[in-house]
């Protein structure tokens, strides 16, 4: 089920994605992103504006530079809710995030609500 999110993009209802993303979603429960469909039928994570002018702006690699700085890691909520908000489509966020191929550490994912 899809409800109205502005004209090229409709909402999407977690419990109505494909079941390619059931197990990505128990472990995103602690959040409560939008999830939208865009006009090319891309299921993603919904784009806050802001962030996204900011990385448009910015380097990329800088920011994720930043982070590992910090201690931040692709396990660190801080970096993946970046990548939430810039409005990542759900397939590339598991790729990033859930499979080892990129995420050696992928299994020490343990979300927190920080």
């Amino acid at each position: 089920m899809t409800v109205e999110a502005s004209n090229d993009e409709k909402l999407v209802d977690r419990d109505q994605l494909p079941d390619d993303y059931a197990e990505m979603m128990k472990t995103e429960s602690h959040h409560q992103h939008e999830i939208i469909m865009d006009s090319n039928g891309v299921i993603r994570w919904k784009a806050d504006p802001f962030i996204r002018r900011f990385v448009d702006a910015c380097s990329l690699n800088e920011i994720v530079a930043g982070f590992h700085a910090n201690g931040n890691g692709k396990n660190s909520e801080v970096y993946r809710e970046l990548y939430r908000r810039m409005g990542y489509s759900l397939s590339g966020y598991w790729e990033i995030f859930y499979w080892e191929v990129n995420n050696e550490n992928a299994s020490d994912y343990s979300p927190s609500t920080v």
